[in-house]
């Protein structure tokens, strides 16, 4: 052998090479999502129906035809739906926990001039873990505030928890193993070892009569670390129940940016927009889906005639809780109530009502702006630095 090396030493070296190597080849596709086999894109088998599991086939995730879902993913929420989509808690989740706790009774928002203020009310049903932790951070410990006055390092350890908060029911949901921002390093440590390795060879290769032959074993343990240091960082796959949310959140993103009004059917526009809204700010459609909403109610008029749609809109399509986080958000008319509603003349009164879904839109917009002024950058927050490894 050349140099004076022998085959056996040279295969030392590869050893470490080879070994590295097929280690990033494991690790790679195990950062592959899991998806169930057997079934439909999105669907959940029961129990003891023998449908596996199984890691998707190109890619890191589920990259399949989605097809649109005509209602809210199973057992989710705005903020978790958002969040499994792309693993990472957006101030425009956060935002749209808000709104969904709007229309259920929860919360109260209001706009006052340019700013908004949050109210805590006595809600009719017990929140989520991770929607009473982000209360809390907004409040922190007010039954009101206006988010004008909360400064951004006053809330980012709050905030932080909010946002910790989340990432924890989306394991405890069992969507991922671990925290789904953990860059997952043990590889890379591993690498560190072997560079480690590496530069003891390189001293024994110094301090050795024959040091020719420690070249080999040093460059295999050097070239192999600096792969793993390079290489083996990666995100936290999602579990084939992960898959699912996440395939279901996108049919239901796909159905919110493609609705149409003549798709909603009058007499269930309040169960509509409950469930249509906060997904919307969630998925960044509220624009579109209140200009949908909008055309159904100026579609409900045109074909009910004016008092017929006023009073289908009152009664059933805008009960309480929507009408009141309509007028929350939007100057309607002076802040109306529905009672109000009822005393005035109909063409009046569904002007003022489409005046009020088509200003809500930007409304929201604004709103989610306002909040995501608090939070000091998307993920930035996450917790990784202490337990993103032990959820």
């Amino acid at each position: 052998m050349p140099f004076g090396v022998t085959l056996v030493e040279l295969a030392g070296g590869l050893v470490p090479l080879v070994a590295a190597v097929l280690t990033l080849l494991v690790f790679r596709w195990r950062r592959r999502d899991e998806v169930f086999t057997g079934v439909t894109p999105g669907e959940v088998p029961g129990l003891g129906s023998g449908t596996g599991t199984a890691r998707v086939r190109r890619g890191v995730e589920w990259a399949g035809s989605v097809a649109p879902r005509f209602h809210p993913p199973d057992g989710s929420t705005p903020a978790l739906s958002g969040t499994v989509v792309d693993g990472v808690v957006h101030g425009r989740d956060l935002t749209a926990t808000l709104v969904d706790l709007a229309l259920r009774g929860a919360v109260r928002l209001e706009r006052e001039g340019e700013d908004w203020r949050v109210t805590r009310e006595p809600g009719p049903e017990p929140l989520a873990e991770h929607e009473r932790v982000l209360l809390d951070a907004l409040l922190g410990g007010s039954t009101s505030v206006r988010l004008g006055e909360l400064r951004r390092a006053e809330v980012a350890h709050r905030w932080r928890e909010a946002e910790i908060a989340v990432y924890r029911a989306v394991v405890d949901r069992r969507w991922y193993t671990r925290h789904p921002r953990s860059r997952n390093g043990r590889v890379a440590a591993l690498g560190l070892l072997l560079v480690v390795g590496a530069a003891v060879a390189g001293v024994a290769s110094g301090i050795a009569d024959d040091h020719v032959r420690w070249v080999p074993l040093g460059v295999g343990l050097g070239l192999g670390g600096a792969l793993l240091l390079r290489l083996g960082r990666g995100r936290t796959p999602r579990t084939a129940e992960g898959s699912a949310a996440r395939i279901q959140a996108l049919g239901y993103e796909k159905y919110l940016a493609t609705a149409e009004a003549g798709r909603l059917r009058y007499e269930e526009l309040a169960g509509e927009v409950r469930a249509m809204l906060p997904y919307a700010v969630a998925f960044g459609l509220a624009g579109h889906v209140a200009g949908v909403l909008a055309e159904a109610l100026r579609a409900a008029r045109i074909a009910e005639g004016a008092e017929a749609a006023l009073e289908l809109a009152v009664d059933a399509a805008l009960d309480p809780g929507v009408f009141d986080l309509v007028t929350g958000l939007v100057d309607l008319t002076g802040g109306l109530d529905v009672g109000d509603l009822a005393d005035l003349v109909p063409d009046d009164a569904f002007s003022a009502l489409l005046e009020g879904f088509e200003g809500l839109g930007s409304a929201l917009g604004d709103l989610a702006e306002g909040v995501g002024d608090l939070v000091p950058g998307d993920g930035c927050l996450d917790g990784c630095d202490v337990g993103c490894l032990d959820f």
